[in-house]
């Protein structure tokens, strides 16, 4: 029932840590058919934390940043290959893979850095009319990013949970 192309909206939370981003998650989706099973699935997503400043120098004099589970922002987009197994009626699982590139920012420490993560999840895609299904999944982001700061080549790891709507077109 998802046709050729299709288009959703996801909300939902982002946990990062140290130099990863996490808060409230906000995702558009473009999706378009490759095979039966895969999809193209192309991803602007953006994350909104809070915090203060958590980046000081240690005793070495070296800049070291800590933030929290749901601090900084960042705003990235993604190319994954969405596949789908085999469903039952209207709810149909599916597995992500892909790459992104992410522009990360912690106002509070003027930290921002340009990442570079790899993601990998899955979901299930539930069909509430046609053209129309409720969707739910999570994600794993792994990766690292290059700070400013003196931080340089820092590693990334976040995880995000998020439900939307997809729309056939």
């Amino acid at each position: 029932d998802m046709g050729e192309q299709g288009v959703a909206a996801e909300l939902g939370v982002a946990t990062g840590g140290r130099v990863t981003a996490g808060g409230l998650r906000g995702a558009g989706h473009y999706l378009y058919q490759l095979s039966d099973q895969d999809w193209f699935d192309g991803i602007a997503a953006f994350t909104f934390g809070g915090g203060g400043a958590e980046c000081f120098r240690d005793r070495m004099d070296a800049f070291v940043c800590d933030h929290g589970m749901l601090q900084g922002g960042s705003v990235e987009v993604a190319a994954n290959v969405r596949r789908f197994f085999g469903g039952r009626d209207q709810f149909w699982p599916f597995a992500r893979a892909g790459v992104g590139l992410s522009i990360v920012r912690f106002s509070s420490d003027s930290v921002t850095g340009l990442g570079i993560p790899v993601h990998l999840g899955g979901g299930v895609r539930a069909t509430v009319s046609d053209g129309i299904a409720i969707v739910g999944e999570g994600e794993l982001a792994i990766g690292f990013g290059v700070f400013n700061h003196s931080l340089g080549l820092e590693p990334q790891v976040g995880v995000a949970i998020t439900a939307g709507v997809e729309f056939r077109l």
